[in-house]
């Protein structure tokens, strides 16, 4: 399920760069990381890192819930929640963020 999260947010209006990186997945989460950077516009950079950590937070949010609390998420109500959050941290001043979220209506 991970991966589809990947490619939902990638569908973001400023967030398709992360395609590339999606399609080549490796093992590591750090040369993923890594990939997915130099393949962003330099604008939006800043915003991806920010989607990135938001993003690994999350499933390992829904991983939690699964392990301690017996409690699974939906793959749609994990979307929700990082579309959400992405507005929150916007809004709580990630302007890098905001960039890259764009309107963010496709995770609707």
């Amino acid at each position: 399920m991970g991966s589809m999260i990947w490619c939902e947010v990638a569908l973001w209006p400023n967030c398709s760069d992360m395609a590339t990186a999606i399609c080549h997945a490796p093992a590591f989460i750090d040369s993923f990381h890594e990939r997915m950077i130099s393949a962003t516009q330099s604008k939006h950079r800043q915003g991806i890192k920010s989607m990135f950590i938001l993003i690994c937070w999350a499933i390992w949010h829904e991983r939690n819930s699964r392990v301690f609390n017996d409690k699974e998420f939906f793959f749609r109500q994990i979307c929700c929640f990082i579309k959400d959050e992405a507005r929150e941290w916007a809004f709580a001043g990630a302007k890098a963020l905001r960039k890259v979220r764009g309107n963010a209506q496709v995770m609707s």
